[in-house]
């Protein structure tokens, strides 16, 4: 317990250490987001969050823990998306790019870790769905694009990719802890939320409002892909410490997000990727809530999604019973969605951003 608190804490001040040392490189690096007609922030603020948070995840782990080598795999994508998603904050590269570095990720996961979903649990109420190595391959692939857009979505405002991962990271560390065998999965899940912490705090101004920075693209890839790695590590394999259809409730609230997001563009005939003002904290923002009263408004949500997710495995409810409860929870958003966007239509015509709420210009590195 002592080893595994010193790695922590370590963790927690590489991450503080990095993210001041970063914030003073940001200006000579570009990492700076500046304020235009969909960011209202004041001044230009250091995309450095994300950086930070895996240089102190990364390298207290490589200098005093012993993982196996797939971590080491995990790590060489990570580094990949960091880089990437760095340039793209500096430089705003095409979108087939970040697009390509993801498959490339997902490909490490899959052919060099040998992580992928192999089956998918009892969704349907006839048996374990067994994707196989191929089809799991290319899901595993999939997921990992999704829930790096998924993360990068719903950067913004303050704090939410944060809380959000947070949420899903103390879940998979609960069901880690109940296998000795995971002990080093349960020791990066962790040592992930104390790097983390730092960003977090300075991102909700807590260390003052000269101290605040954004997570940029290459925090929000970087958590994605963390996330999904270790929700692959939790539910596949022999020794498998979760259900599947668990890890769906862990990532809920982006996941959802996204998914109905994508659905209504589709349904407009507008592209699937385009930058919009038409996400959760969008609604709840344009209903008169403050960015920190939707911040902890989502937030709750999302820790009722995971832990209804971890009461199901619990309690050993059903996975056909689980999924379809998901199903009927994204349909109720959806629904809700539209008809919400219809209640505050009147105030389309005030902020500028024409009869859809569309905004021609690229998302928030928030």
């Amino acid at each position: 317990m002592t080893s595994f608190l010193i790695v922590w804490l370590f963790c927690f001040l590489s991450a503080l250490v990095s993210l001041g040392l970063l914030r003073s490189l940001a200006p000579r690096l570009r990492l700076l987001d500046a304020p235009n007609h969909r960011k209202v922030h004041a001044g230009q603020v250091p995309l450095v969050g994300g950086l930070s948070a895996f240089l102190g995840f990364a390298l207290p782990l490589l200098l005093f823990v012993s993982l196996d080598e797939t971590f080491h795999w995990f790590l060489a994508g990570a580094t990949l998306l960091v880089g990437v998603g760095a340039l793209d904050d500096a430089n705003d590269l095409p979108a087939s790019l970040r697009l390509g570095s993801q498959v490339l990720v997902g490909f490490l996961l899959v052919a060099g870790a040998e992580q992928y979903l192999y089956q998918v649990g009892d969704l349907f109420g006839g048996g374990d769905v067994v994707l196989g190595a191929f089809l799991g391959s290319l899901v595993t692939i999939a997921a990992v694009i999704g829930a790096t857009n998924a993360f990068n979505m719903v950067d913004g405002i303050d704090g939410l990719i944060g809380a959000l991962a947070i949420t899903a990271l103390l879940g998979l560390a609960y069901v880690f802890s109940a296998s000795p065998a995971y002990y080093s999965e349960f020791l990066m899940t962790i040592c992930l939320v104390g790097a983390l912490l730092p960003y977090l705090l300075a991102n909700l101004q807590l260390f003052g409002a000269r101290g605040k920075v954004f997570s940029g693209d290459a925090g929000s890839m970087f958590i994605g892909f963390a996330v999904v790695w270790l929700l692959v590590r939790a539910t596949q394999g022999e020794h498998a410490v979760m259900r599947p259809v668990t890890a769906l409730w862990f990532i809920a609230v982006p996941l959802i997000d996204m998914v109905a997001i994508m659905v209504r563009r589709a349904r407009k005939g507008q592209p699937l990727m385009m930058a919009d003002r038409e996400h959760l904290h969008h609604i709840f923002l344009r209903a008169g809530f403050s960015h920190r009263q939707t911040l902890l408004i989502i937030t709750f949500v999302a820790v009722l999604m995971a832990a209804f997710g971890l009461l199901g495995e619990v309690l050993a409810i059903d996975e056909w019973l689980m999924f379809l409860s998901f199903l009927l929870v994204f349909a109720l958003y959806d629904g809700l969605l539209q008809h919400a966007w219809k209640l505050l239509r009147f105030f389309r015509e005030d902020d500028g951003l024409g009869p859809a709420g569309v905004v021609p210009r690229r998302r928030s590195k928030r």
